[in-house]
């Protein structure tokens, strides 16, 4: 059984695919059961593969031509990916290039009357989820760090933070032993003020849950051993409507455009002759 739109078979391929990505969608969670989650997402990704089937249709019947530039542009980058030589025979991708740079056009023209949000409205987005809308939180520490190099063996390494370790644990000051041990001496180890994900993501996670004045154990990332001292942390600040001004525009412009093309995908099924067949293969033409 398939769809038939305009009388093209619409790829059971294709309806996997959008299935997949729809599928991501963590509101399907809510479904609790898996059965019923999974015939819904397939309802959606039939009906998502009968839309992307109407816009190419729509793009192949429109009759301005495009850009020969264009379309040996996007075919030198196909074979550049593909590491393709002169020998290759560029009909099939030349085609596709053409098919693809339709399709693109056809969806830029299905949003294009879509509006640019006001700055009121990009005022009252915010006012209403201000709470959403927050600075990283700031972080304060410092840390030891015995790195994995050439010179410097894992086994060593490793040996060198467990000495510095056991000196923190008898009660010796961070600052002191960091710069006894560690391999980026100066300032007793201290990183300074520094917001949440600007260090690499083992660093963050290891002190996110510490309180001001508590410590690590050992730790790794790919710089090597760490041992790490949280000496203050701020709670994320509200942002203001400047700081987030560009990014609810971009959000409030996507969900427009995105309105757009549902309307557009509307007004093209209107106009569809769209089946469902039992077999495609007896449907009489």
């Amino acid at each position: 059984m398939a769809y038939l739109v305009n009388r093209q078979p619409v790829p059971e391929a294709l309806i996997r695919e959008e299935g997949q990505r729809l599928g991501r969608d963590p509101r399907w969670d809510s479904i609790p059961e898996e059965a019923a989650r999974t015939r819904q997402v397939r309802a959606a990704a039939e009906q998502s593969a009968v839309g992307r089937i109407l816009v190419e249709q729509a793009a192949a019947n429109d009759p301005r031509p495009i850009d020969s530039r264009l379309i040996e542009t996007e075919v030198r980058q196909v074979k550049s990916r593909a590491s393709c030589r002169g020998a290759f025979d560029d009909t099939a991708v030349r085609q596709w290039a053409e098919k693809h740079l339709r399709i693109q056009r056809t969806t830029r023209d299905m949003v294009s009357s879509a509006a640019k949000p006001t700055a009121a409205q990009i005022e009252d987005f915010y006012n209403a989820n201000r709470d959403n809308f927050r600075c990283p939180e700031m972080f304060h520490a410092a840390h030891i760090v015995k790195h994995v190099t050439h010179e410097q063996s894992e086994q060593q390494a490793e040996a060198g933070i467990r000495t510095a370790l056991a000196e923190l644990e008898r009660g010796d000051p961070f600052a002191e032993v960091a710069e006894r041990h560690s391999d980026c001496r100066g300032n007793g180890g201290d990183l300074g003020r520094f917001p949440a994900g600007q260090m690499v993501p083992e660093f963050d996670e290891a002190i996110r849950l510490l309180e001001p004045g508590q410590r690590t154990g050992v730790f790794t990332t790919r710089f090597g051993f760490h041992i790490a001292e949280l000496r203050a942390k701020t709670p994320p600040p509200p942002a203001s409507l400047d700081e987030v001004r560009a990014d609810i525009e971009r959000v409030m412009t996507a969900m427009n455009q995105h309105q757009a093309y549902l309307s557009a995908i509307a007004a093209l099924r209107s106009g569809a002759d769209i089946r469902w067949v039992p077999d495609v293969n007896t449907v009489a033409c």
